[in-house]
């Protein structure tokens, strides 16, 4: 069975990311941190597991931009929010009636 993926739009470009608690756990840098997320995901309330794998499933890079755009925002700088187009989320609007 094929390891499965996510696409995610950071920076100018797309970028696949670990689709698993494994896959994520397998791609962090060391034992430390290996433990650390371990510790974490396993302590965490099941509504919220989703939501840390993947914050720890993102790379740095899009952190750091996710950083930058929330001290934007948070200097009152509107236009660092606004709707992601159809292509940067990779997604296909369903038929009327669907």
């Amino acid at each position: 069975m094929d390891e499965p993926v996510l696409r995610t739009h950071i920076g100018v470009g797309f970028v696949e990311l670990p689709g698993s608690l494994a896959g994520i756990r397998a791609g962090l840098p060391d034992d430390e941190t290996r433990e650390a997320f371990d510790r974490e995901i396993s302590q965490a309330p099941l509504e919220h597991v989703a939501l840390i794998a993947a914050e720890w499933g993102l790379p740095q890079e899009a952190r750091d931009e996710d950083d930058a755009l929330i001290a934007r925002i948070r200097a009152g700088d509107a236009t660092a929010a606004r709707e992601l187009t159809p292509e940067e989320l990779d997604y296909e609007p369903a038929e009327p009636g669907r």
